[in-house]
């Protein structure tokens, strides 16, 4: 009880420091000395609370990391570019050209360091942590639906609450925890998250701005329900495609932690 106790309250820890100091911060330096400190942070913390370091919160550069990165990375852009093209065929944005190499460079070089850094400490809390503090505690199904329901509301720090933003989230929840239950490390999460979150990028970059990415563009006044639905959409069709294509991962469930300790139910 005591190491749960100790868990709980590391875990609050962290996503607070993420939102508020990572996310927080203005400064660049200040910033990005608050992203190399997390990691120590977690470290301590996760072994603090008995859950064993970041090894254990599956940040493990073995059994087929890069496979499992690179193949979720390209899931994730993907689906999201496929969204995106809808949204401009709809008319609920409308992609008016593109910078110049000189203007796009620095746009994409700030977003793959901004949104790789951002996703991978995202999944490290809300589902390697809470993976890690829960697996010999609960049944796997219900790790599975604490961890999507923590990365939901944890989306509010960023978005205002809505039920479509929560919907949203519950979805595009789905894939990235399956993505990390199924393999046992954070690599195949954070490739799909990465992979969505570059494919924003293209047209809202770090800043989240409509043409603050490579492209030129803006969005419409109004859009069609076709447009609003098209993120849940895509968000449901990613998990039935990575459901059918997982197989195909670098993974090993008799050598992996999180199956170890866990009550199977899926």
């Amino acid at each position: 009880m005591k190491k749960l106790s100790i868990g709980i309250i590391g875990f609050i820890f962290l996503d607070l420091y993420f939102n508020l100091a990572v996310n927080g911060l203005s400064n660049m330096y200040f910033q990005l000395a608050s992203i190399l400190l997390f990691f120590p942070l977690a470290h301590f913390i996760a072994s603090a609370a008995g859950i064993g370091g970041l090894k254990a919160l599956g940040l493990s550069f073995s059994n087929g990391w890069k496979r499992n990165f690179a193949y979720s990375f390209l899931i994730g852009f993907f689906f999201w570019g496929l969204m995106y093209a809808i949204r401009d065929w709809t008319g609920a944005i409308d992609i008016t050209g593109v910078k110049s190499a000189q203007d796009a460079i620095m746009p994409i070089m700030e977003a793959v360091v901004g949104y790789f850094l951002g996703s991978l400490i995202n999944d490290l809390i809300v589902r390697g942590y809470v993976f890690g503090l829960l697996k010999d505690k609960l049944p796997a199904g219900w790790i599975f639906l604490v961890s999507i329901l923590i990365y939901a509301l944890d989306d509010y720090w960023h978005e205002p609450f809505s039920l479509d933003n929560f919907v949203f989230s519950v979805l595009l929840g789905l894939s990235l925890t399956y993505a990390f239950y199924k393999t046992g490390t954070i690599w195949a999460d954070t490739g799909l998250h990465f992979g969505l979150n570059m494919a924003f990028s293209l047209l809202y970059g770090l800043s989240q701005k409509a043409g603050s990415g490579i492209f030129l563009m803006k969005e419409a006044a109004h859009s069609t329900l076709l447009a609003e639905m098209l993120p849940n959409i895509f968000s449901l069709a990613m998990f039935l495609f990575l459901l059918a294509v997982i197989k195909f991962y670098n993974y090993d469930s008799s050598k992996n932690s999180f199956h170890s300790g866990i009550t199977k139910t899926f």
